[in-house]
C-alpha cells in the first residue's frame, strides 16, 4: 500500500524526510517531557524527602538560630540609634517593631518545620508494586502524548485541565485515577499538518522546544533538591555536609551571644556604658 500524503499523491523526498524527522522529534520531545515530569513530580519529591529526613532537623535549627541572630542584631541596632540620638530607649516598642518586621521569617520557619516533620512522617514510595509503577508510567506517557500543549499547541483549555489531573494522579501514585483519565484518551493521535510550510514550521518549533527542555532539565538537576542528592549517595560527603551545617550553627549562635551582650551593655546603667560603634 502506498503511503498517504498531504495532497493525495506520492510524497516527494523532501516531504517524506520532513514527516519522518517531525515524527522522530515528537518522540524525542515526548521522552523529554516525561523525563522532566519524572524529575519534578517523583524524583525531586523523593530526594527532598530523604534529604529532610537526614538533614532537615539540623537545617531547621540553623534557620531558627539565624532568625534569633537577626532579631538580636536588629535590636542592638535600634537601641544604638536611640542612644546616638540621646533618645529614651523604649524596649517594649522596639520588641513590637521587631515582631512586626520579622514576622515573615517566623512564618517561613513554621513552613520549614511543617515540611521537615512531614518528611519524617512520610514513608517510601506510593505502595504500588513494580508492575503497578510500570503501568502508572505507561499511562502517564499516554496522557502526555495525547494532551501536552508542547505536543499539541493551540488546542482547547479543557485538555490542559485533564493533563493537570493526570499529573496529580501520577505524582500521588493514584493508579485507578490515572486509568480513568486515560480511558477516554487517544494516545496515538497526532496534530494534523496540511502543507509543507506547516511541516517546516513544526520542525522548527519542535527543535526549539527540545532545546528549551534540555536546558530546563539541566537546571532542575543542578538546583534544590536534586543538587542535595550527592549528600545522600556519598556517605563521606554527607558527613562533611553535616559538619559544615554544625559549624554554621555554632558560628551563628556565637554571633547571637555577642549581639545580646551588646544589648545588655547598652541597657545597663550609665556608669557601665560601653561604646559599640
Amino acid at each position: 500500500m502506498k503511503p498517504e500524503t498531504l495532497n493525495g499523491l506520492e510524497p516527494n523526498p523532501e516531504e517524506q524526510a520532513l514527516q519522518e524527522t517531525v515524527a522522530r522529534l515528537r518522540a524525542s520531545l515526548t521522552a523529554l517531557l516525561l523525563q522532566k515530569d519524572e524529575l519534578l513530580l517523583i524524583q525531586c519529591k523523593r530526594v527532598e524527602s530523604l534529604y529532610l529526613r537526614r538533614f532537615g532537623a539540623l537545617e531547621l535549627k540553623l534557620y531558627e538560630a539565624w532568625c534569633d541572630c537577626l532579631r538580636a542584631k536588629k535590636k542592638a541596632k535600634l537601641i544604638r540609634v536611640c542612644r546616638n540620638r540621646r533618645q529614651a530607649v523604649d524596649v517594649e516598642q522596639i520588641e513590637a517593631r521587631l515582631e512586626e518586621e520579622l514576622g515573615v521569617y517566623r512564618q517561613q520557619l513554621e513552613q520549614r518545620s511543617s515540611r521537615v516533620f512531614g518528611a519524617l512522617r512520610s514513608g517510601e514510595g506510593s505502595g504500588l508494586t513494580s508492575r503497578g509503577v510500570k503501568e502508572l508510567k505507561n499511562l502517564y506517557r499516554q496522557a502526555v502524548k495525547a494532551l501536552h500543549p508542547d505536543l499539541h499547541p493551540g488546542e482547547e483549555e479543557a485538555r490542559s485541565r485533564i493533563l493537570q489531573q493526570a499529573m496529580r494522579a501520577y505524582r500521588s501514585g493514584d493508579l485507578p485515577g490515572l486509568r480513568t483519565i486515560c480511558e477516554s484518551l487517544d494516545p496515538d493521535r497526532e496534530q494534523e499538518i496540511s502543507s509543507l510550510t506547516e511541516l517546516r514550521a513544526e520542525l522548527s518549533r519542535l527543535r526549539g522546544q527540545i532545546r528549551s527542555l534540555d536546558g530546563q532539565l539541566e537546571a532542575i538537576k543542578s538546583e534544590y533538591p536534586m543538587n542535595m542528592q550527592v549528600y545522600l549517595e556519598d556517605e563521606a560527603r554527607g558527613k562533611q555536609h553535616e559538619a559544615e551545617l554544625l559549624d554554621k550553627l555554632r558560628e551563628i549562635r556565637e554571633r547571637t551571644v555577642r549581639y545580646e551582650a551588646e544589648v545588655s551593655a547598652m541597657l545597663a546603667p550609665e556608669d557601665s556604658e560601653v561604646d559599640f560603634r
